[in-house]
């Protein structure tokens, strides 16, 4: 692996790691075209790590919040548990299934007209204009979980997903945007933790994947910002077009 295909990879999960438009579809779709049958696994790694650098920086605010109100409320902490359950046991029980999955363009390819579906729904959404996250209850935080493990496959944006169940389940923009992203927190750790035991054995590129790292944070702080703005403006459906354009040409052009 070379500079350039770091640079790319680490840029595309800046940008898809917090657009509704999925993260893993795409780097899917960039080792392929790239020529990578996978990227090595340190730099996976890093690149998620970048990533839960930006969104912890970005939500400084709610997190420095949060362990300041452990003592006292321990119920957004609840929350973020609870909602963590369902990605974290699919993410054990079908590891090795869920990497076949990033083999098929064909999966890929549908996952992404599900994505768009999902967005497309936000259209007819009568958004509250305010809410705190105090408003979200235990069975939101669930069924926010179960669509964040929907998104462990390639194509189902996680932050899309969590964000629309959110929005379908009265709760305000603001709300879903700082629960979706404190949910990722977890679960990108989470799957940082499964690859710790190969990033050692299988580090190749370190000094590329350092800079991949350092370029994904960068990136992933304009793109939350660019995502917080757009749900303010309530045009979070207009990602659909792009997911539903994406879906059909990948299937068009699925070869078994």
């Amino acid at each position: 692996m070379n500079i350039g295909q770091v640079i790319v990879l680490a840029i595309v999960q800046g940008l898809t790691e917090f657009l509704p438009i999925s993260s893993s579809g795409h780097l899917v779709i960039f080792q392929k075209l790239l020529g990578l049958s996978e990227a090595p696994v340190d730099l996976d790694v890093l690149l998620h790590f970048g990533t839960l650098m930006a969104i912890i920086f970005f939500l400084k605010k709610e997190l420095l919040d949060l362990f300041k109100n452990l003592k006292k409320d321990t119920g957004l902490l609840q929350l973020i548990f609870i909602g963590s359950l369902p990605a974290g046991l699919v993410g054990l029980i079908f590891k090795k299934n869920l990497e076949n999955s990033f083999n098929s363009l064909l999966i890929v390819g549908i996952c992404y007209l599900v994505t768009a579906i999902f967005l497309f729904s936000t259209r007819f959404i009568r958004l509250k204009r305010s809410g705190s996250l105090e408003q979200i209850k235990i069975s939101d935080a669930f069924l926010i979980g179960i669509f964040q493990a929907l998104a462990v496959l390639p194509g189902i944006s996680r932050s899309g997903s969590t964000i629309v169940v959110g929005w379908w389940r009265g709760l305000s923009g603001s709300a879903s945007f700082s629960f979706s992203f404190l949910l990722a927190i977890p679960a990108i750790i989470g799957a940082v933790i499964l690859e710790l035991p190969d990033i050692f054995a299988k580090s190749d590129h370190l000094g590329y994947s350092l800079l991949g790292m350092l370029i994904s944070v960068v990136i992933g702080l304009f793109s939350l910002k660019f995502l917080q703005n757009v749900l303010k403006n309530r045009k979070l459906y207009l990602f659909g077009f792009y997911c539903f354009t994406l879906g059909i040409l990948i299937l068009l052009n699925y070869q078994k």
